[in-house]
């Protein structure tokens, strides 16, 4: 008991933020839904993307009435056009209004608008339905969600910052996850898994710019392939290890992303279901998929979960169930 204790201690120190307000839990029926909105692109800039925010807005609150999830969780590019304050509330407010509980993982271009990203949290966090909150520089913290059951804790939602752009002046491209993120990450898995009697919590993971992991899993031939690259993965320039991380730490079963907008697959590698969330957006940057939402179901006491994506005209598409570190279809 002193050891698990230890590291409960341990693993707080690593987050200087308080603990979520909303309770996450699974229903009657031992399920909980996760809608995730990705690459939002919310502009308010011109009247065009003005109307075609209308649209965005449109398709949330249909997704939101007709898959009634249980907490929704946006990775990244959320807002993209001044005035962004405006818009980071038009955009919340669907939520909001249902009063479901929301996470949000910023992208790359959030904080190229009129807001920096401490702005940008300070709205953020002042929803009452926000599970968002602020680390020690201001700014939206890494967060990791439980989801009670009968017994206490679960499941596990991890959702973390992946940057936008290398801070190394030689290196052109995204950003990676730095050090102190993985050790905070195993840190937190450590100590859920000491709590639990030595037995991972099942968890998947949130964020917006894909592990360098995901090319070398959709272009592996054995692997089960089900979606879409319409586009080359465009990761982080450095690989620091968050993958093996989650790997050896064992209690992730599946990761999901954005960024890429003409991509929305999912994959397993080496026990891991490797996904990208459904361009959310309109015609305010690039998109040739149509926009959509994925949607994920875990299940009290199960290493497992399905998932599918559901289009603005009401097609359901890839539905799929990972278990046992294997992706199959659903056909139904």
């Amino acid at each position: 008991m002193k050891k698990i204790l230890a590291l409960l201690c341990a693993a707080a120190l690593w987050s200087a933020s308080p603990a979520q307000t909303p309770v996450l839990r699974f229903d009657g029926e031992g399920k909980l839904k996760i809608a995730q909105f990705t690459d939002v692109h919310l502009d308010l800039g011109t009247e065009a993307r003005r109307a075609e925010a209308e649209k965005t807005l449109a398709q949330m609150r249909y997704i939101l009435d007709t898959e009634r999830p249980d907490v929704v969780i946006f990775t990244g590019d959320v807002v993209t056009g001044s005035p962004a304050a405006e818009a980071w509330k038009r955009v919340l407010a669907p939520v909001a209004e249902r009063k479901l509980p929301f996470c949000v993982v910023l992208g790359n271009h959030d904080a190229e608008q009129d807001l920096t990203r401490g702005q940008i949290a300070a709205i953020v966090t002042s929803f009452p339905q926000s599970l968002n909150t602020l680390g020690a520089n201001r700014e939206l913290a890494d967060a990791v969600l439980e989801v009670n059951g009968a017994n206490g804790t679960a499941a596990l939602l991890y959702c973390m910052d992946s940057h936008d752009y290398s801070p190394i002046k030689e290196l052109e491209g995204y950003a990676w996850f730095t050090h102190e993120q993985v050790g905070w990450f195993r840190a937190r898995s450590a100590a859920y898994t000491a709590a639990n009697g030595g037995k991972p919590l099942p968890a998947l993971a949130f964020f917006h710019i894909a592990l360098p992991e995901y090319v070398a899993a959709w272009h592996n031939p054995a692997n089960t392939h089900i979606g879409r690259a319409a586009e080359d993965e465009c990761p982080g320039e450095l690989n620091t290890g968050m993958f093996a991380a989650m790997r050896e730490s064992g209690d992730v079963m599946g990761i999901f992303v954005g960024h890429d907008h003409d991509i929305d697959y999912i994959v397993a590698e080496k026990g891991i279901a490797l996904g990208y969330g459904r361009f959310s957006g309109d015609n305010t940057t690039y998109n040739n998929l149509r926009p959509g939402v994925r949607l994920l179901v875990l299940r009290a006491g199960e290493r497992s979960f399905e998932s599918w994506i559901h289009e603005r005209d009401g097609r359901i598409v890839d539905h799929v169930e990972f278990r046992d570190g294997e992706i199959r279809k659903i056909e139904k």
